[in-house]
């Protein structure tokens, strides 16, 4: 009797407090799905993706290194220099001294002619048996004879460049042969009529493209 006394006050009990006991019992239920998911998502946890760059990101995960870069020679943007060296003449006559000077924009008196006129190069005198010489390397593109100018030697330089030796003696090279600063053409004299007032000398000349140009241009004593 006495038991089943005891079942009617336990069963009076869950009776009474039936809400209370549903809501521990859910409570302990929830608590145990927090449980499971937050063991079973440590264990499934992955890294996540290492995102793909695309253009215009700012920030690069490869940066190029500057080091590794290497200059082609030749390439390091200095101005390269393509103006020429100067053209520089030696003297046509060792020692020489001007007695008629280069005059294009003025008349000079001509004691042989007897008459003013331009005068298109230099005339150099020298001592007695002094020699006329090449004032640059080239080839004696002529050697010719005319009464008014006589014996005269011409040598290519190239690029247009020809300078003009007259009132020589006897030439001593040829047409076609290769000469040096210094070579001897022939020893000054007075061969030239158109000058022979002014006694035994060298007359000389520049010409560029054809066209009388200015011995000082080129010569030492000139300005380049």
């Amino acid at each position: 009797m006495k038991g089943k006394g005891n079942a009617q006050k336990v069963k009076a009990f869950f009776k009474k407090n039936v809400y209370y006991i549903v809501m521990v019992v859910c409570i302990l239920a929830i608590a145990a799905m927090i449980t499971v998911a937050v063991v079973l998502g440590g264990e499934d946890a992955t890294p996540a993706p290492t995102p793909t760059p695309t253009p215009g990101d700012v920030t690069d995960q490869n940066p190029p290194d500057d080091s590794d870069t290497t200059t082609p020679p030749g390439d390091d943007n200095t101005p390269v220099d393509t103006t020429p060296e100067p053209i520089v003449f030696a003297m046509p006559v060792e020692g020489g001294t001007v007695i008629k000077d280069y005059a294009m924009d003025t008349l000079v008196w001509s004691q042989t002619l007897k008459q003013y006129s331009v005068h298109p190069g230099i005339d150099f005198a020298g001592a007695e048996g002094a020699n006329a010489l090449a004032v640059y390397d080239g080839v004696v593109s002529s050697v010719t004879y005319d009464q008014l100018n006589g014996n005269v030697v011409k040598i290519d330089h190239g690029n247009g460049l020809v300078t003009i030796y007259s009132s020589l003696n006897e030439p001593v090279v040829t047409e076609g042969q290769t000469v040096t600063t210094g070579t001897v053409l022939g020893a000054l004299s007075t061969s030239a009529s158109k000058e022979m007032s002014d006694g035994s000398h060298l007359h000389f000349e520049v010409s560029l493209n054809g066209e009388v140009a200015n011995p000082y241009d080129y010569l030492p004593t000139g300005d380049k």
